[in-house]
């Protein structure tokens, strides 16, 4: 299934669901390390890319176009409620325009989280390091300068052609991506990032408040690319802060 339940919910409230969007080689359930510091009662959906790893049954998004498509038709018929949508990386380019899509169906979230990338014009940040063609030892050796694998992952495994193959087909759709034109957007946008990411470092990160009328400002860590993981639970404070304060004010607006 391409949308999944990451967890369970539990209590009487309405849901809230929290939709995550991974980055590019990765996997939904990458974002493990926060579900610990989410609210129980909430929704958390992954949504991944098709035709990724040992998904071989369906044919993989060649573009960030066909990418978006795939996701408003998986993700469409699960937002029945209030929600929010965070992306990571080559995520948060997919849940920017996932949000605008769905804004002009009068069907967008109560909360945009966009973490470490660029906004969509201006310099290219991460969308400018595309290894194509690389071999599986030197995209992993890619990832790990970044952080997104640990020291001594074995490229000779069928699991690291896997993941390098993964990895190029993602980059082929973050580079196909182009902006096109358009009005900010209604939803609250909060930015995340890690003070040293060289791929989306903090000065590009807050040019994101050009994109929304409601910015909710830019919020960074120590660390890189992957600083998410070493801060979980201070990310997920922050993420799950914003949410609460925007259904707070929505449940008092008259």
């Amino acid at each position: 299934m391409p949308v999944y339940d990451v967890t369970t919910p539990s209590g009487h409230e309405p849901p809230f669901t929290l939709v995550l969007l991974h980055h590019a080689g990765g996997s939904a359930r990458g974002f493990a390390p926060l579900l610990p510091h989410l609210p129980r009662r909430w929704r958390v959906l992954g949504a991944d890319l098709p035709g990724r790893l040992l998904d071989r049954a369906r044919s993989r998004c060649r573009t960030a176009g066909e990418a978006v498509d795939h996701l408003c038709d998986a993700l469409r018929p699960e937002l029945t409620g209030p929600y929010a949508v965070f992306g990571h990386s080559m995520g948060a380019l997919l849940a920017f325009e996932l949000v605008r899509r769905l804004e002009a169906e009068a069907l967008g979230p109560c909360w945009l989280g966009v973490s470490a990338v660029p906004p969509p014009t201006g310099e290219a940040g991460a969308r400018a390091a595309a290894p194509a063609g690389w071999p599986a030892h030197r995209v992993l050796r890619y990832l790990h300068g970044l952080g997104g694998t640990p020291a001594g992952t074995d490229h000779r495994t069928a699991l690291a052609e896997l993941v390098a193959r993964t990895l190029r087909q993602d980059l082929e759709v973050a580079g196909s991506y182009a902006y096109v034109d358009g009005p900010p957007l209604r939803t609250a946008l909060s930015v995340f990032g890690g003070a040293d990411d060289p791929l989306a470092p903090p000065h590009l990160l807050r040019r994101w408040s050009a994109y929304t009328r409601r910015p909710m400002g830019c919020h960074l860590w120590p660390g890189g690319h992957f600083y998410l993981f070493d801060h979980a639970e201070d990310v997920s404070a922050r993420l799950v802060g914003a949410c609460r304060t925007l259904l707070a004010g929505d449940r008092a607006a008259p």
